[in-house]
């Protein structure tokens, strides 16, 4: 008799039967996975091997570790091996598990949207920050834009941590909002509030909308640095997420010269931006007229990454 888990959903199940295979346990799966990576160090492998078996159970990095013995279903098996084959082709970590962490949230991504970084999580802190000083905890915070929202990261993080009455999640990419609402459609008991989904370049789908709060990731790699870029990104995340232009300004230029029409006075503007670029998105903000509390904050490494302001 054995114990036998699988995932579904996000969540994992766990029923008793018999059974006499010896190659379906957690550490039998680990040291094949290990085995087959092509990657760093044995020891790099192993840590590799178990950190996928653990993703795909959506359990904590250390489940693998302490739960040698239990036995895998052959679906988890198979994602396990096509993971290894994404690494070993130069995948990043991310899409080969098909998932990513963010804040609270675990987030299924792939191909078609940018893989959320731990540096977005702290513009999701700014802007929270910034809309409890304005309304407190308990307030109405009305809307919040969330302009180029990929995954939904920005978004759903927003509408679970927030008070907001709604939260509107434009993109240009008719896939990323597909992969959005999915995520959308599984994190929804955590939502506090409406989620919207629009399509459409940038501000456009929200011309008509006045909101508290407008906050982008958005692209902001020159065309020129994309060669520099780490392969796993450079040849696998979706350039039209990662590609600003020449100068890697256009998205946030357009962003910054349309946001004033759309906040509501005292609304809040918050970008991710290059750290090379910081200084000049905020020069931007500064000369546009319509903006005030210009304010550029560093992120997790100390790097210039985030620019603040309110409307006048």
């Amino acid at each position: 008799m054995s114990r036998i888990v699988s995932v579904s959903n996000g969540v994992a199940h766990d029923t008793t039967r018999f059974t006499t295979s010896s190659t379906t346990t957690v550490a039998a799966v680990a040291a094949e996975l290990s085995a087959s990576l092509r990657c760093g160090s044995s020891i790099e492998r192993r840590r590799l091997a178990a950190d996928i078996i653990s993703s795909l159970m959506d359990a904590p990095r250390s489940w693998s570790a302490v739960n040698p013995g239990v036995r895998l279903d052959g679906s988890t098996i198979a994602n396990a091996r096509k993971a290894v084959q994404i690494v070993n082709s130069g995948g990043p970590f991310a899409y080969a598990v098909g998932s990513a962490q963010f804040r609270h949230l675990t987030l299924v991504v792939d191909s078609r949207v940018l893989i959320p970084r731990p540096e977005t999580e702290v513009l999701v802190d700014e802007v929270l920050s910034l809309m409890k000083t304005r309304f407190g905890t308990s307030g109405n915070w009305g809307t919040a834009v969330d302009i180029g929202t990929g995954s939904g990261a920005i978004a759903l993080s927003l509408a679970g941590e927030g008070h907001f009455d709604r939260v509107i999640a434009a993109d240009v990419s008719l896939d990323a909002l597909d992969v959005a609402r999915a995520n959308a459609v599984r994190l929804q008991s955590s939502h506090a509030c409406e989620v919207e989904f629009r399509c459409g370049s940038l501000l456009a789908p929200v011309r008509d909308i006045r909101a508290n709060a407008v906050v982008s990731n958005p692209p902001y790699i020159a065309v020129a640095e994309l060669a520099a870029l780490p392969q796993s990104v450079r040849d696998w995340e979706p350039p039209l997420a990662l590609l600003g232009g020449h100068n890697g300004m256009d998205a946030t230029a357009k962003i910054i010269d349309g946001a004033a029409e759309i906040l509501v006075s005292g609304g809040i503007l918050a970008l991710e931006v290059d750290e090379r670029r910081a200084s000049l998105a905020a020069e931007l903000m500064l000369s546009d007229g319509s903006y005030a509390n210009v304010a550029v904050r560093l992120d997790l490494s100390g790097r210039e990454r985030f620019v603040l302001a309110s409307r006048i």
